[in-house]
């Protein structure tokens, strides 16, 4: 579902990128080449506005420079997220019709690990995380689609909580590791509440919004109600949960976040926070400071 979304966003941009070289030609009787130039600069500055966009209502909502702790830390967030949402977009898009989600360590124990992609995404963001897995002997790694992208969180929750059972039986019931971006990180924090540590061996959070994120408080569906930073359900997740983890939980963020506003949303009482700067949303996904500090993490535990 996630990769139609992006498709069709990619043709419109194709699309208006084609009408505006046409335009230009019409108007200015300019060479093709110079109106293909134009279209080429129209497709290229399409993400370019996007990320910025994102950024100036972070900027509205919370004082991005600041949290970022200087300018210079803010424009290579800017810089790089330009460059990981159009990589993430394209990643998204790509036809996949077999289980991404079999990869299995070559030798060792079984480790087994649970990807949750973030909100209005698919399991191919998690690309790059999965491939530093595998190499540091972790698996096997399932990484799940949650379908449908705007429905319920508690519904995600229904449809996720099997697969991690049946995995965490294919592991002869080795708990199950679950790594989150975004939204996927109340998803798993929500499979901790229901399933609890006889299932869950560990959280770790990527870009988080634990505490909500102001930029969604305009849309209406299901799950962005959910995470509103005043939403009943956020409130409930939290009262249960914070403080009292029945699991190791650690949250890794960025104070260049563009969409997690406040970045202070990421942060848990009682959870383990890894805090980066420089780096945007998506960038989290395929930052090597940010996949260094995943494997980091996860090779705290033991394996049995």
């Amino acid at each position: 579902m996630a990769a139609r979304l992006w498709r069709s966003i990619l043709a419109l941009a194709f699309a208006v990128a084609l009408a505006s070289g046409f335009l230009v030609r019409r108007l200015f009787a300019l060479p093709s080449a110079y109106a293909s130039a134009v279209a080429l600069c129209v497709l290229l500055a399409l993400p370019i506005a996007f990320v910025s966009l994102c950024f100036l209502h972070a900027l509205a909502a919370d004082a991005v420079p600041a949290r970022a702790g200087a300018a210079r830390h803010l424009l290579r967030a800017l810089l790089s997220e330009t460059v990981d949402f159009t990589w993430t977009v394209l990643a998204m898009s790509a036809a996949a019709a077999r289980d991404r989600g079999q990869l299995l360590a070559a030798d060792g124990p079984r480790r087994p690990i649970l990807l949750l992609h973030g909100f209005l995404c698919n399991a191919r963001v998690w690309c790059a995380l999965q491939a530093r897995l595998v190499a540091a002997g972790f698996g096997p790694i399932e990484a799940l689609d949650l379908e449908p992208l705007l429905a319920d969180i508690e519904i995600l929750v229904g449809r996720v909580a099997p697969r991690l059972l049946a995995l965490q039986r294919r592991c002869n019931d080795e708990r199950v590791v679950i790594i989150a971006h975004s939204m996927g990180g109340l998803v798993a924090r929500a499979l901790l509440r229901d399933l609890g540590a006889s299932a869950v061996r560990r959280i770790l959070t990527i870009a988080s919004p634990h505490h909500g994120t102001a930029l969604v408080r305009r849309l209406p569906w299901p799950n962005t109600r959910q995470m509103c930073p005043d939403s009943p359900w956020l409130r409930a997740l939290n009262a249960g949960q914070e403080g009292r983890f029945a699991v190791p939980v650690t949250s890794i963020y960025t104070v260049a976040d563009n969409l997690v506003v406040p970045v202070e949303s990421a942060q848990l009482q009682g959870a383990e926070s890894i805090e980066l700067r420089g780096i945007g949303h998506l960038g989290m996904l395929r930052s090597r400071r940010a996949l260094d500090s995943v494997i980091a993490t996860l090779s705290q535990d033991t394996p049995l």
